[in-house]
């Protein structure tokens, strides 16, 4: 279906594959979503457009390997870090029982989190 004649564009897109259980012994089902992506990568299709979510965890990275040079990291995006540091004030400084917390301790929250994030 992916490569009949005059097909057109296929585009999936695919969010937080990393959220998928990964459990040793059988295969889980995020072992199978790695495969299933090597298989769509290997076909090496013109028409099919892939746009994958994740954090860069090994095995997905190692699934996604041959489309390297189209890779979009975010974790290091400023831009992103600043956001998530932005939201968590927010959260910090509206939250009810966040309210009469010490300052100190509002911004301890803030640092924390932040540095914790990893982007996401």
């Amino acid at each position: 279906m992916l490569n009949l004649p005059g097909q057109g564009p296929i585009y999936i897109i695919a969010d937080a594959i990393d959220e998928c259980p990964d459990v040793s012994g059988t295969p889980s089902q995020r072992e199978e979503v790695s495969e299933f992506f090597e298989v769509l990568v290997d076909l090496d299709l013109s028409n099919l457009h892939l746009c994958v979510a994740s954090r860069p965890e090994i095995d997905i990275r190692k699934a996604l390997e041959p489309l390297q040079l189209l890779q979009i990291s975010l974790h290091d995006e400023v831009e992103q870090k600043d956001d998530i540091v932005e939201y968590i004030k927010s959260v910090v400084h509206s939250d009810r029982k966040m309210r009469d917390w010490r300052d100190e301790d509002k911004q301890l929250v803030v640092e924390v989190l932040s540095e914790k994030s990893d982007g996401v």
